[in-house]
């Protein structure tokens, strides 16, 4: 009898087990931790930046992701290729800033923090306008 009821057990967990291997992903699972993640910062005040757009790409640009820093002025990239990247923060009233020879490897996560500096008034005195001449003459 007790044999009976260890073979019906088994009969009956087995379709269960091969479902869930069914289901699962073979130990293949992709890490909900981001690649890549950091927090850009105004160089001057050092308060976090919001709306910062963080583009990256592959060095041999075959693929580009852009995301936007949040009120904390954090940002969190998911996945990326493994290799080289290159990292550009763009906001408007700053300086355009580029971080080359980033490495992205399997298993590691990248935590990066980024200042980056303000345009001062001096920065666009070579720029041109019309409206400029006409009030200095």
């Amino acid at each position: 009898m007790r044999g009976k009821k260890t073979y019906l057990l088994l009969a009956a967990l087995l379709p269960l087990s091969l479902l869930a291997k069914a289901n699962g992903d073979n130990g293949n699972r992709k890490s909900t931790e981001p690649v890549l993640q950091g927090c850009v910062a105004d160089a001057s005040t050092k308060k976090p930046l919001q709306g910062v757009t963080v583009s990256i790409s592959t060095s041999k640009g075959q693929e580009k992701k852009e995301f936007t820093t949040d009120a904390a002025g954090n940002f969190k990239v998911p996945q990326m290729p493994l290799g080289e990247v290159i990292i550009v923060l763009e906001k408007k009233g700053y300086k355009t800033t580029r971080r080359e020879g980033i490495i992205i490897k399997e298993g590691v996560s990248l935590k990066m923090n980024f200042d980056i500096s303000n345009i001062r008034l001096e920065d666009e005195s070579d720029v041109f306008h019309p409206f400029m001449r006409m009030m200095e003459g």
